[in-house]
This record gives C-alpha cells, sequence and structure tokens, in this order.
C-alpha cells in the first residue's frame, strides 16, 4: 500500500502525517507495539492505534519493521523435527 501523502492544511497550517496502514492479528499487534515502546520518544514510529488489528505506522520505518517481525517469526515457530524429548524417524 502506498504511503499517505503529507499535506499540510492551507488554512490552519497543520500538516498531517504520512503513513501506512498496518494491518495484522492481535499478537502480532503487540509484538509491533512492544518494538515502538522500546525506542526512545523521536524514533516511535507508531502515529496511531486504531483498534484490535490496526495501526497507523510512519511510513519510513517500514522495512526495518518487517525485518523485525520476520525475525520473531523465525525465532518462534517450529518443526516438528526441532521437537525435544522424542524419537523421530527421519528416514
Amino acid at each position: 500500500m502506498p504511503p499517505k501523502s503529507t499535506k499540510s492544511n492551507q488554512s490552519t497550517g497543520v500538516t498531517s502525517p504520512s503513513g501506512y496502514l498496518l494491518t495484522c492479528d492481535p499478537p502480532m499487534k503487540q509484538f509491533i507495539i512492544n518494538l515502538n515502546d522500546k525506542k526512545l520518544a523521536d524514533k516511535k514510529f507508531i502515529l496511531e492505534d486504531l483498534d484490535a488489528t490496526h495501526l497507523l505506522i510512519k511510513g519510513d520505518v517500514r522495512d526495518e519493521i518487517t525485518r523485525k517481525v520476520d525475525e520473531w517469526m523465525d525465532e518462534n515457530v517450529f518443526s516438528t523435527i526441532e521437537r525435544v524429548g522424542e524419537n523421530l524417524d527421519t528416514s
């Protein structure tokens, strides 16, 4: 999804933020919120928490979030071969 453009409201001089609408399940959303909470105030990337499955995030951190989510998923996905304590016959 292309980023929403940053537009200046001529009458008030207010600039609206540019960002992406991120849709995910609640556990993934909580992981992303946790990533955001670990950042310094000026580096936070969540613009708005919309509902249980949607966040508005800054456009410039999209790749970073994707990378962090991929790493988290790789760490937390297990195959039957990785199960501990079982005698698995792989022949």
